[in-house]
């Protein structure tokens, strides 16, 4: 990675391939919920490490925080905080705590998006805890992370010394909607297929669940040739087990299910075939899925 910008909500992610550094790596997450009881933080702590250990860029698609103990949050419940966090200073402390947790990750972040457990921090606090989280890595961590909104988009401008030129473009949306029992959501794809024009790459979290569905486009080339593409819709479960054990708690009241753990790995891989300027890019997927794991939370 050579450089990044952002405007509005276009982030720009200039990469270098020049000298046969073709292979480039993310890693996308979502719904980390670091601060929750029931996040797994080993896992994605694990995860993370991992990330940093194949130098991959890192996106973090929203809920970072759970900070859903606050005062004035009517979703509040001293079963569920963390004993740590009883404190006055409840959501300074978090913040703090959490971008410590991120430390070790900081520099490879390169962008944090809201989600709707930030948004609503935000309606009822007045608390942007992002904002907050960002500027404690960047000043303190040595990180160069930008602040995404709940969608937004990702340019990745590859660029090559010869003049070759490719670009990716990944769409993400935090998500909408409820628990998805039957569909797991995967239904969205289709839905977002037919708006999101020119997308690469889609980007789901939100809901738990976790699915790859590339979706084959056809059309016809300037040349009068047909051709395909492909748009690779990915869902990035998170870190939080709300089921645990299924013995209590407000998943298992609402009747929700066990859910997975994880994140997605994308590799980009620049193609030249034998002409500098002339370029493409393949895209491989790889979900990294664990299980979760019963923890003693009470």
């Amino acid at each position: 990675m050579s450089g990044t910008d952002q405007n509005g909500a276009v982030t720009t992610v200039r990469i270098d391939y020049s000298g046969g550094n073709i292979e480039h790596t993310l890693f996308l997450a979502s719904d980390l919920h670091v601060d929750a009881i029931s996040c797994n933080r080993d896992i994605l702590l694990a995860d993370m490490q991992d990330a940093v250990n194949k130098n991959a860029m890192i996106f973090l698609f929203g809920d970072i925080f759970d900070a859903m103990q606050g005062r004035f949050d009517p979703r509040r419940s001293l079963d569920e905080l963390r004993p740590e966090y009883r404190r006055n200073d409840y959501f300074d402390f978090v913040v703090k705590d959490v971008a410590k947790i991120l430390s070790p990750f900081a520099k490879n972040i390169v962008l944090i998006s809201d989600g709707n457990h930030e948004t609503a921090t935000l309606k009822n606090a007045n608390i942007s805890l992002n904002d907050r989280l960002i500027w404690i890595l960047n000043t303190q961590y040595g990180g160069n992370v930008l602040h995404g909104g709940y969608g937004g988009w990702v340019r990745f401008m590859l660029e090559g010394a010869s003049g070759g030129r490719a670009s990716i473009k990944m769409k993400y949306f935090h998500g909408a909607g409820g628990d998805s029992p039957v569909t797991r959501g995967v239904i969205q794809t289709n839905r977002q297929a037919v708006y999101l024009n020119g997308a690469d790459i889609v980007v789901n979290g939100h809901n738990h669940n976790a699915y790859y569905v590339p979706i084959v486009q056809e059309s016809v080339s300037d040349s009068g040739k047909v051709i395909f593409s492909t748009q690779h819709h990915i869902r990035t479960p998170g870190y939080k087990s709300e089921y645990n054990d299924g013995a209590k708690g407000w998943a298992v009241e609402k009747g929700m299910v066990p859910k997975p753990l994880g994140g997605a790995f994308v590799n980009l891989r620049v193609v030249t075939n034998g002409k500098a300027k002339r370029v493409g890019c393949q895209i491989g997927v790889q979900p990294v899925i664990h299980e979760p794991v019963a923890m003693e939370l009470w």
